[in-house]
């Protein structure tokens, strides 16, 4: 059965936020989080590697926040909602549709007369996350913008110190991330554009299921 909602659902920030989207590789890694593309619960993440699978999972990549710039204009596509109730973003106003292609979650972004969709696939029995963008239409240049929301921390549990040690390395294509002490490193690859980590936690991520659950819900992630 095929899966698809509109502006009906899309364009409303609460209900968009409150349907959520799954991919897994068959080994124990996922990739999860909401139609809006904001953080909810302590296991959503774009990569949470099983790294002695199917056991030992650990967030890796968060999120990735996207802005367009298209005729001289500015369109975040992404949503944070941070404790004590502000949201940045509001990514919902530009998101035209959702919908699943077999397994693969795509959402269509219209800003202005310009659509651009974006996919997000695993490549199974590997903790290797892909997301792709494809400029579906447009009358003028676009420029694309993506900040990457990174950790390294297990699946369940929550990230509070802010003086955790990730460190980077520029390599060809992209970064390297390892943690001193962990045998395992990571990498973000870009096909096209450059790659940038500013190397600092942001704090306050607010999780609204967490909250909900009673358990904690404040999280900090490396940018």
């Amino acid at each position: 059965m095929a899966i698809e909602v509109g502006r009906e659902i899309c364009g409303d920030w609460a209900i968009a936020l409150s349907r959520e989207w799954l991919v897994t590789n068959s080994i124990g890694g996922y990739a999860s989080g909401t139609i809006a593309s904001g953080l909810t619960r302590r296991y959503h993440g774009l990569l949470v590697a099983a790294l002695k699978p199917p056991l030992q999972r650990t967030l890796l990549l968060t999120k990735l926040d996207e802005t367009v710039t298209y005729s001289q204009k500015s369109y975040p596509l992404f949503t944070n909602r941070w404790v004590g109730g502000k949201v940045d973003g509001n990514g919902d106003r530009h998101l035209e549709s959702f919908r699943l292609e077999g397994t693969t979650p795509v959402w269509t972004f219209a800003c202005g007369d310009m659509l651009l969709e974006k996919r997000i696939w695993m490549r199974q029995r590997e903790n290797t996350t892909y997301i792709r963008y494809d400029l579906v239409r447009c009358s003028a240049p676009v420029d694309l913008e993506i900040d990457a929301i990174a950790n390294t921390r297990p699946y369940n549990l929550l990230q509070e110190d802010l003086d955790f040690p990730i460190h980077t390395q520029r390599i060809e294509s992209g970064i390297k991330l390892e943690t001193p002490g962990e045998s395992i490193p990571w990498y973000l690859f870009s096909s096209g554009g450059e790659l940038t980590l500013l190397g600092t936690w942001i704090q306050g991520y607010d999780l609204p299921m967490e909250r909900y659950r009673g358990d904690g819900y404040q999280e900090n992630h490396f940018h």
